[in-house]
């Protein structure tokens, strides 16, 4: 219902806009900020940068909508009257939206936690198995955790620790962290992730556990 007000500013332009080739042009723009918006608010696209994007969505749909009344300039349009509710409706559109834009910025801290994808681990490398993907959720008082669970098996007659090293390996080399061993054997690091507006602090834990080796994946917004 609320991706409903995205299409707000593309419905109203028209009544607003006296120049038909002004109209068709910022109609154009508009429709596709529309497109962009509800996009990502549904997280189909740039899911690591959903706040970030989002807010600037907002304001460029304000800074098409204002060059399009400075660049409106017809003087004998029909319904002067129409016109004139239809700017005043765009105008407060832009300055809510971005009072809005604000406001979820300020409770947010310029921080968002998710929780992280499957392709932070997967693939495996050959001769893993994958035996478990869990989206554990998000949760949290004075600050956001969301978690991942991975459980990871071998093909092979391959022991557990042996299945560790070579997870440690795949998360160092292809996905550029830098583990430490801990002093109950597991590895873990930790490290800043995300956008300008949806910063957050993801760790990753790899531990054995019963036999079969254990990835967890930790993000942190303190929020």
């Amino acid at each position: 219902m609320i991706r409903a007000l995205f299409l707000v500013p593309l419905l109203c332009w028209p009544i607003a806009a006296a120049t038909p080739r002004i109209r068709v042009r910022v109609g154009v723009v508009l429709g596709a900020i529309a497109v962009a918006e509800m996009l990502v608010s549904l997280g189909w696209v740039l899911r690591s940068g959903t706040m970030t994007v989002m807010v600037l969505l907002v304001v460029l749909n304000c800074v098409a909508v204002v060059w399009g009344l400075m660049s409106d300039r017809a003087q004998d349009a029909e319904n002067p009257a129409v016109r004139r509710i239809g700017r005043k409706l765009v105008i407060w559109y832009c300055v809510l939206s971005v009072l809005g834009a604000l406001a979820v910025v300020g409770v947010m801290k310029g921080q968002r936690a998710s929780v992280p994808p499957s392709d932070a681990l997967l693939p495996l490398p050959e001769g893993l198995v994958l035996l478990e993907n869990q989206d554990r959720g998000c949760g949290g008082n004075s600050s956001t955790i969301c978690l991942r669970a991975f459980e990871i098996g071998s093909s092979a007659n391959v022991s557990a620790e042996d299945v560790s090293d070579r997870i440690r390996r795949h998360l160092e080399s292809a996905h550029d962290w830098s583990l430490y061993r801990g002093r109950g054997g597991d590895w873990s690091g930790c490290r800043d992730e995300g956008w300008v507006l949806d910063r957050n602090n993801r760790c990753v834990s790899v531990f054995d556990r019963s036999g079969h080796t254990v990835v967890w994946f930790e993000s942190v917004a303190y929020n």
